[in-house]
């Protein structure tokens, strides 16, 4: 599906069935790594239909140059979700750059989600703790693996903490393609005005709804020690730091991962049906 903004437009893949869940992804990415990380999570439940949009500026969604902002950027999630969800309330699920989105979200309306997922958030304006682990391979793949990998595929392998010939399928089909797609001239225009023009760490109201914060013990990207300050703000947040996991967890321990995600997913469902 394609959603008309205007000043430009949001694409949005959806599937399944039931009450609407947003996914945001990461920065230089699109809707495929998120589909290929939390899918998975859905095949036990069916309850929910899921929208993995593009990002402005990302994938098919396109931006004017009047979008400046990750403030236009939000605004521009929130008009997709207004248009597509009817006025119903929502999940949201974010990684990385999109956690600092769903955040947003869980700050400027609160009352309009249904519960909230963080993957490997970080920055939080507010935060004191900018410390990260330094970076190791815990898992590392063979030599005939690592001596095949083209420039631009080897640097992104070399941030895996676990690195099997699994993820590498992965990051060809999921990540090396969107990389391609990002509008440059609007990244330089957003890395201007990076962050929210709100403090993330001082919102109007609490978000009380059922959350989900999960990080990786060895992720030299995002760290952990941001949101162990940050959760203290989602009185239903799980926290979870993963060992042997980095910025990659979804796809570095899987098991675990969708395990709390369907946790998650139950505490939300429960939610529901205490209203």
């Amino acid at each position: 599906m394609l959603v008309e903004l205007s000043n430009g437009c949001i694409s949005a893949h959806r599937r399944g069935s039931g009450r609407p869940i947003l996914v945001l992804h990461g920065g230089g990415l699109d809707h495929r790594h998120m589909v290929d990380a939390i899918e998975p999570v859905f095949e036990e439940n069916s309850d929910w239909e899921r929208f993995y949009i593009d990002l402005p500026g990302h994938g098919a969604s396109k931006v004017d140059a009047s979008v400046q902002s990750q403030d236009d950027v939000l605004d521009m999630i929130i008009r997709f979700a207004d248009l597509s969800f009817n006025g119903d309330r929502f999940a949201v699920i974010g990684e990385s750059r999109g956690s600092y989105h769903a955040m947003g979200l869980a700050h400027t309306r609160p009352d309009f989600l249904l519960g909230m997922m963080l993957i490997v958030a970080d920055a939080m304006p507010g935060s004191t703790a900018n410390w990260r682990p330094k970076h190791q391979i815990l898992m590392p793949a063979p030599d005939e693996i690592l001596n095949s990998l083209p420039p631009n595929t080897a640097e992104r392998f070399a941030r895996l903490v676990v690195q099997d010939a699994v993820i590498l399928e992965k990051i060809l089909k999921t990540k090396i393609p969107p990389a391609e797609r990002v509008d440059e001239d609007f990244a330089a225009r957003l890395k201007k005005n990076f962050s929210f023009s709100f403090d993330l760490s001082k919102p109007a109201t609490g978000f009380d709804k059922p959350s989900l914060v999960v990080n990786g013990r060895q992720d030299a990207m995002a760290g952990y020690h941001d949101m162990i300050e940050g959760f203290q703000r989602y009185p239903r947040a799980t926290f979870a730091v993963l060992d042997c996991a980095g910025h990659s967890l979804a796809w570095e321990r899987p098991e675990l991962f969708q395990a709390l995600a369907q946790d998650w997913l139950q505490r939300m469902g429960e939610s529901l049906l205490s209203e």
